[in-house]
């Protein structure tokens, strides 16, 4: 019988099976300052991941603001609990964030060596309005180049994986899927053209050419051009069970991984 402590644990941290399905959790929203405190807290009962975990439900998933390590101690209290008497739901929420962070490697634009005006641009723009093919929330966040030039920035993976999908995409134009080796799915939109001789099915590594940005996408005609500026579309989906697949906002996860940055000569 769960006890009224556990009950109390329980209605603070609002833990479910599908809570990693929730607005709240898809937002992804963790700053950059957290995670590395997180990273150097190294509480010896937890992993990253649970850390992040425990910090995401003892703040309603907001973790925009920062919190210190006294705040996780408190937090650390519930851990036990949680992974007793919901250990299912514990390990699903857990192995979600893991599946989002645990591949992340490299920015997927490089800085330029050769043009300091070279520069990209992002913000967070998830879930606002879209109406092409429709009215629809923008499930992902666009990186912006500042010289508008076609195929001139070129697009790395941000992590090691598979090449899933490839190909002309109505909404999406040239796009690539790669899949990261914890499931995540990075999906990279409306490409010049792509890094010559891939295909589907080809391993890649993070920080490999896949691509250069464009403006492709927004007709039925293959190769259509010019409906918008110039940019990367970034997607990040996971899959909360074996029959849906979710999308997760990328900003909080590109603002993390902006310091990692290859540098190219362009």
């Amino acid at each position: 019988m769960i006890t009224s402590s556990l009950q109390r644990s329980a209605k603070l941290f609002n833990i479910q099976i599908k809570s990693n399905q929730s607005s709240e959790f898809r937002e992804q929203c963790i700053s950059v300052s957290n995670i590395e405190m997180l990273k150097k807290v190294n509480f010896e009962e937890l992993d990253f991941f649970e850390e992040i975990t425990l910090a995401m439900l003892g703040n309603q998933y907001d973790l925009s603001k920062k919190i210190d390590k006294n705040d996780l101690k408190q937090y650390k209290n519930y851990y036990f609990k949680l992974k007793k008497y919901r250990q299912k739901e514990w390990k699903s929420l857990v192995n979600s964030y893991k599946t989002i962070w645990s591949d992340l490697k490299y920015f997927p634009i490089p800085d330029s060596i050769s043009n300091k005006n070279a520069k990209v641009s992002f913000e967070d723009t998830w879930f606002c309005e879209r109406t092409y093919g429709g009215e629809r929330h923008h499930e992902g966040t666009d990186i912006m180049a500042g010289i508008q030039k076609r195929g001139y920035y070129p697009v790395l993976s941000m992590t090691d994986g598979i090449v899933e999908k490839m190909g002309w995409l109505n909404m999406g134009g040239y796009r690539i899927g790669i899949r990261s080796n914890h499931g995540a799915y990075f999906y990279y939109a409306h490409l010049e053209s792509y890094a010559y001789h891939l295909k589907e099915g080809d391993k890649v590594k993070a920080g490999q050419l896949i691509g250069y940005m464009g403006d492709t996408g927004y007709g039925e005609t293959e190769g259509t051009k010019g409906k918008f500026p110039i940019h990367l579309h970034l997607g990040i989906y996971f899959n909360p069970n074996k029959n849906s697949q979710l999308s997760v906002n990328p900003y909080w996860i590109l603002k993390y991984i902006e310091k990692y940055k290859l540098k190219y000569s362009y």
